[in-house]
């Protein structure tokens, strides 16, 4: 396993630093010891460690379960509980933070080992499963165009390019065009950033519809769309060249 920095939050002394000692024996770093909820949020804010080692209780006026709720709100950071406590109370307390790991002292350095292995494991499948999630629900966003006195409903997918004219903006799908009484700035603000782009200051386009790309135009089905000069490089980062 590679590198990682570990932040330790316990408030015994000689246990903080013998949990520092194991993690320097596997190849970790310590970020920080601290000793309650208060010194942790403190390094927190000036640190990002790739994993926290929590004990449950600890100074001050939120034990670790408390502080694991803050870190669940504000920081994507994994942790994992290390408590001297196994009973069912403490147990469901714990559950309710949805921890990547709890260890029961006294641990060895395997157990810590295991642990960290588990956790981190856990972690990046639940940051690839977040990333899916939204990726599918991008693939499946839709706008609801006023046209007239109509609500319409599109699917962005469907959306190949979308025009300035004056003060409309032409929406054209494979099988339609809407025309929309708005200006291409409010549309590019409501569109995912993802999929779409403005090449010209009368265009953007659904890059995934686009088909050709020769000097300072584009084509998506039979139309061949302007690139600006100052969109150019903003659109050669966004394909994949060989």
């Amino acid at each position: 396993m590679e590198q990682l920095n570990i932040h330790i939050v316990e408030d015994e002394k000689l246990i903080g630093e013998s949990l520092q000692e194991i993690l320097d024996c596997l190849g970790h770093s310590t970020v920080a010891i601290s000793t309650s909820a208060e010194e942790a949020l403190e390094v927190l804010s000036k640190n990002s460690p790739d994993l926290i080692l929590l004990d449950i209780q600890i100074k001050g006026d939120k034990d670790g379960v408390e502080l694991a709720g803050i870190i669940q709100k504000k920081y994507d950071i994994p942790f994992i509980f290390t408590t001297a406590f196994a009973d069912s109370a403490t147990i469901e307390r714990a559950k309710e933070q949805s921890p990547y790991g709890y260890v029961v002292k006294p641990y060895g350095l395997k157990d810590i080992q295991v642990a960290i292995e588990i956790a981190m494991n856990n972690f990046e499948k639940f940051q690839e499963m977040k990333s899916t999630d939204s990726e599918a629900l991008a693939a499946n966003k839709n706008l609801y165009l006023k046209v007239d006195y109509r609500l319409v409903k599109v699917d962005e997918e469907d959306i190949l390019w979308i025009e300035a004219k004056g003060d409309y903006a032409v929406f054209k799908t494979k099988t339609k065009s809407y025309v929309v009484h708005t200006t291409l700035r409010n549309v590019e603000e409501k569109l995912t950033q993802s999929r779409f782009l403005k090449v010209h200051r009368s265009f953007i386009v659904n890059m995934d519809h686009v088909v050709d790309i020769e000097d300072s135009n584009l084509l998506i089905e039979k139309k061949i769309i302007p690139v600006s000069r100052a969109n150019k490089e903003a659109l050669m980062s966004r394909i994949q060249m060989i």
